[in-house]
């Protein structure tokens, strides 16, 4: 009996500890740059995961490997979207099961109040001192979720599910120096929620290659072009 109870003892605590470890991961929380495409009635959620919401919206201008590649250009901000929906500035909350629809209605992005069947996109500069490979990278999605690394996928999960952190494992290669990371999460109804970490010492930024800021002191700089919430 006592043997039963010890082992039951460890299987508690090495459970307990699995936990720990696979929450202890940071979440980014930004800056984030962001947009919003709309599927039709009924359509979002897993079945618009593998649609490119971002070409469809600019009538063939934009695709979501444009974005996935270069991140925010001069370019591509000039390319409009419907609804004058444009890239905007966020910071998303670390928790939460509706922490994307409550960023959107923050930042004034989209119709507002409870927002379904919509797909958004995020975009983040990751920088690294070196290059690593094979880095274990974890996300969450209410509904569901693709991402891509320097315009590579690096996972697709195209599901109907709720979400308050992490969910899915993968694996991703970093170049030293600027990674373009872009995550798309698609809404059928209901919470609409993001996690997104990655096991390494990176900077995360919106300085992207295609961006030039002018230097300080200058009035008219490329970031006036882009919206945001602070």
């Amino acid at each position: 009996m006592q043997r039963k109870i010890w082992v039951y003892v460890c299987c508690a605590l090495g459970f307990f500890i699995a936990v720990q470890l696979a929450t202890a991961l940071d979440k980014i929380e930004g800056p984030w740059m962001w947009i919003i495409t709309e599927s039709d009635a009924g359509q979002g959620g897993a079945l618009a995961t593998d649609i490119d919401g971002i070409d469809e919206a600019t009538k063939g201008k934009l695709t979501e490997e444009d974005v996935a590649k270069e991140g925010i250009t001069d370019k591509i901000l000039k390319v409009k979207f419907p609804d004058k929906l444009e890239w905007t500035e966020g910071e998303i909350a670390p928790v939460g099961g509706n922490n994307i629809n409550d960023m959107l209605n923050k930042i004034k992005l989209g119709p507002g109040g409870d927002i379904n069947d919509y797909c958004s996109y995020a975009v983040i500069n990751a920088v690294s001192k070196k290059k690593l490979a094979g880095v274990e990278a974890r996300v969450g999605s209410d509904d569901s979720i693709k991402v891509w690394m320097n315009g590579k996928e690096v996972h697709n999960h195209p599901v109907n599910r709720g979400a308050g952190d992490f969910q899915d494992t993968f694996k991703v290669n970093i170049n030293k120096g600027d990674n373009v990371l872009l995550v798309k999460v698609c809404e059928r109804g209901g919470g609409w929620s993001m996690f997104v970490g990655i096991d390494a010492e990176l900077e995360y930024n919106l300085k992207f290659k295609g961006l030039p800021v002018e230097p300080a002191g200058k009035l008219a700089t490329t970031w006036a072009t882009i919206r945001s919430a602070y």
